[in-house]
C-alpha cells in the first residue's frame, strides 16, 4: 500500500512540475515579447461552401449528387464547450480511424499465428521432429510482432482526414473505394444507442458519420464508421476544431505538442506541418502563442 501510494504521489507530482514547468515557459514567452503577437493566417482556405464543393467535386473526378433523408434525425452541431478533446491532432487536421479495418485484418493475423505457433509446437511434441517445435515458437512469437508491424505501416489507410486548413474531409481506404473528399458541411452524425461497460465501467458512444451529398459515381451512399464509435460532444468538437473562425482551443495543444515532437502529421504519412512550426518554440517544443489558427 505504501508503495502504490508513493508512486501515486510521484505520479502527481510529475504532473504538477510539468504545470509549472509550462506555466514558467509562458511567463518567457510573454517577457520575451511574442506571446500574445498574432501571426499570419493565409494557410486557412477562406473560402465559402460553394467553392469547397467544387474543390473536392475537382480532387474527386466527378459531380456531386444529393443523398436521400435518413432514416434517423442527426445530431445537433452547436458545441457546448464541455469537451475539447479530438483525437490525434496535429493543428492542420484531425485523423480519426474507420471501422472496421486494416487493425481488424491484422488481429486475426495475428491470431492465427498465435493459434498456428502454439499448433505447431504440439505437433512436433507429439510427433518429434524438433524443427516443428522451433517453428512453432518462431511462429507463436514473430507472427503477433510481424503484424503489429504491419499495421504501423498500413494504419494510415483507415484514417479519416478533417483537414481545417482547406475545410475538407477526406474518407478513408476501404476494400472497394478509394478515398474521396467532401466539404465538412455535408457530413452529420446521427447518435446511436450508449454502450456501458459492466460493473460500473465507462461508455463507448455507437454514433456514425452520415453524408449528405456524395460522388456521383457511386451508386449508394458510402458509410463512415469510426473505431469506437463517436457521442456527440466528441463530433462538435471536431466540428470546432474545423472553424477557422476560431482559434484551436488549449486542450489540443498538447496533441498537437506530442506530434511536434515526434515530427509526424496526425495521419502518420510526413513529417509534422510546417505552416504549424512557427506556433512552437523549438527548445521547449511547447505552444508559444497565446491562439492557434
Amino acid at each position: 500500500m505504501n508503495k502504490e501510494a508513493l508512486t501515486e504521489e510521484e505520479i502527481r507530482e510529475q504532473q504538477l512540475e510539468a504545470m509549472r514547468l509550462r506555466s514558467s515557459n509562458v511567463s518567457k514567452y510573454t517577457d520575451l515579447g511574442f506571446y500574445y503577437l498574432d501571426l499570419s493566417k493565409e494557410y486557412l482556405h477562406h473560402s465559402n461552401y460553394e467553392d469547397r464543393l467544387a474543390m473536392a467535386a475537382k480532387l474527386n473526378g466527378c459531380e456531386f449528387k444529393v443523398a436521400k433523408p435518413f432514416k434517423r434525425p442527426f445530431s445537433d452541431r452547436e458545441h457546448t464547450d464541455e469537451f475539447h478533446h479530438i483525437g490525434d491532432c496535429d493543428g492542420q487536421v484531425v485523423a480519426l480511424r474507420r471501422a472496421p479495418g486494416i487493425w481488424l485484418v491484422c488481429f486475426f493475423l495475428s491470431l492465427f499465428g498465435f493459434l498456428g505457433g502454439f499448433g505447431f509446437f504440439v505437433f512436433g511434441l507429439i510427433t518429434g521432429p524438433a524443427w516443428w517445435i522451433l517453428a512453432g515458437i518462431a511462429l507463436f512469437i514473430i507472427g503477433p510482432w510481424l503484424t503489429y508491424k504491419l499495421w504501423e505501416q498500413l494504419d494510415w489507410l483507415d484514417r479519416i482526414e478533417f483537414n481545417r486548413h482547406t475545410g475538407l474531409v477526406r474518407t478513408s481506404h476501404t476494400l472497394l473505394r478509394r478515398p474521396f473528399y467532401v466539404p465538412i458541411e455535408d457530413v452529420e452524425m446521427c447518435e446511436g444507442p450508449i454502450i456501458q461497460a459492466a460493473r460500473g465501467g465507462g461508455e463507448m458512444g455507437t454514433g456514425g458519420l452520415v453524408l449528405t451529398k456524395y460522388p456521383a459515381k457511386f451508386w449508394w451512399r458510402p458509410t463512415i464508421a469510426t473505431f469506437g464509435g463517436m457521442e456527440k460532444d466528441h463530433w462538435t468538437a471536431i466540428l470546432k476544431f474545423m472553424d477557422i473562425n476560431e482559434p484551436i482551443h488549449r486542450d489540443v495543444h498538447l496533441s498537437i505538442e506530442e506530434h511536434y515532437k515526434k515530427d509526424k502529421n496526425a495521419m502518420g504519412t510526413g513529417p509534422f506541418p510546417e505552416v504549424m512550426k512557427k506556433y512552437i518554440d523549438p527548445e521547449d517544443k511547447q505552444v508559444s502563442r497565446w491562439k492557434v489558427w
